[in-house]
């Protein structure tokens, strides 16, 4: 009776820990089109030329998230190909706002796996408390390295000035999107990860690194 008991706890403990995951994974969805939908709005009152081409854009970007977003984990390089789909589509928003940008990838993408929507949700947020605000002088620096079975991940990115000379206003990059992301990660790794998001100066910083990470 008491093994019975301890079975029946655990699977109730090991059936509540997969719905949280699928919590926190339905979070990172409506997150993703909330800040697309406002893009694609103030894209509209530009009355740009490019609306049609986003709208495509997003359309197509919103199919693979949900498509994606469905699996407990996708490979590296399928997350990587939905980061640079989404910058094409923030070059767009953001019309003649310019920014500079350093996005590297090094290694095997494609045998090393991660859940759907984390990295590229830290890089969303990114674009939309940093790039966006700084107003022709943002920029953003990706590196992503798959080394010996483990993804480093480095983001910075430039922060609005506030007032005035050596005054800013940094982003705190906190909310549903990266604590979803921190439980997700979590929830697959346990403390196999390591996530740091923090202000330094005038720029932001995220540094993830997942270990044993091979498909």
């Amino acid at each position: 009776m008491i093994i019975n008991q301890y079975l029946v706890s655990k699977n109730f403990q090991q059936a509540d820990s997969r719905n949280n995951l699928e919590l926190f994974k339905s979070l990172l969805q409506p997150h993703f089109l909330f800040n697309s939908l406002n893009n694609l709005y103030a894209l509209s009152l530009r009355k740009s030329e490019q609306t049609p081409e986003a709208i495509a854009g997003l359309s197509q970007l919103l199919e693979r998230v949900v498509t994606y977003s469905r699996k407990d984990m996708i490979p590296l390089s399928e997350e990587i190909g939905l980061i640079k789909d989404y910058i094409a589509l923030e070059k767009i928003w953001l019309g003649e706002c310019s920014f500079i940008m350093d996005f590297q990838v090094k290694g095997n993408t494609a045998d090393v796996s991660i859940p759907p929507l984390t990295i590229y949700t830290l890089i969303e947020n990114a674009f939309k408390h940093g790039i966006r605000k700084c107003e022709n002088k943002g920029w953003i620096t990706i590196h992503v390295v798959v080394k010996n079975d483990k993804i480093l991940l480095k983001i910075r990115n430039s922060v609005q000035v506030c007032n005035g000379p050596g005054e800013y206003a940094p982003a705190t990059h906190t909310g549903l999107g990266i604590e979803a992301v921190r439980k997700l990660l979590y929830g697959s790794f346990r403390k196999g990860y390591y996530l740091d998001a923090r202000p330094i100066g005038d720029v932001y910083a995220v540094d993830l690194i997942i270990g044993r990470v091979a498909a």
